[in-house]
């Protein structure tokens, strides 16, 4: 039997560690994107009213449920990022569509939500997102005109970086809609 004193130290200790939560400055920082914007297809995927992308609501790896996304996001280097793009479509896609692709800086850029971090985006329209970071297709060539890999984003804080090489992350894919 646990001592009364032990039982309040383990508590207290459960209490003082600090959750690792999305946080968001709702009431000094405006929505970077509209609530709006983003529409619930219903299946998985959400349509952006302003850029005219549809998006898979889950990131690659994870499986779509009506509750949100499960499972955990599967980690690509940037080639394999783009080779799993093809290989995706190939084994069918995702919600009755066969022509998705890894999106470049700009569009992945478009999701970062500013008033929030940990992760910096809208976890209603993209439910069960990591604080992470994310391929793009962009590339990142060296001074000398050689591609060094491709650009990404960490949706921790939304910064937008060039990674070494071989490194490994996640991948959101889009289309045309």
């Amino acid at each position: 039997m646990m001592k009364p004193n032990m039982i309040a130290f383990s508590l207290a200790m459960l209490i003082s560690v600090p959750a690792m939560a999305q946080f968001c400055a709702t009431d000094t920082i405006r929505p970077t994107i509209n609530p709006e914007q983003m529409i619930d297809n219903g299946d998985g995927t959400v349509t952006d009213a302003k850029t005219g992308l549809m998006w898979m609501q889950c990131s690659l790896g994870q499986t779509w449920t009506a509750n949100g996304c499960s499972g955990s996001p599967m980690s690509y280097t940037w080639e394999n990022a783009l080779q799993a793009a093809a290989l995706f479509n190939g084994n069918g896609g995702f919600a009755d569509k066969v022509d998705w692709r890894l999106p470049n800086i700009k569009e992945l850029g478009s999701l970062v939500e500013r008033q929030c971090v940990r992760p910096a985006i809208n976890l209603t329209s993209f439910p069960d997102t990591p604080s992470a970071t994310y391929f793009s297709s962009t590339v990142k060539t060296t001074g000398s005109g050689s591609v060094e890999g491709g650009r990404y984003i960490d949706f921790t804080t939304g910064s937008d970086l060039s990674p070494e090489v071989d490194s490994l992350r996640f991948v959101r894919l889009v289309r045309e809609n």
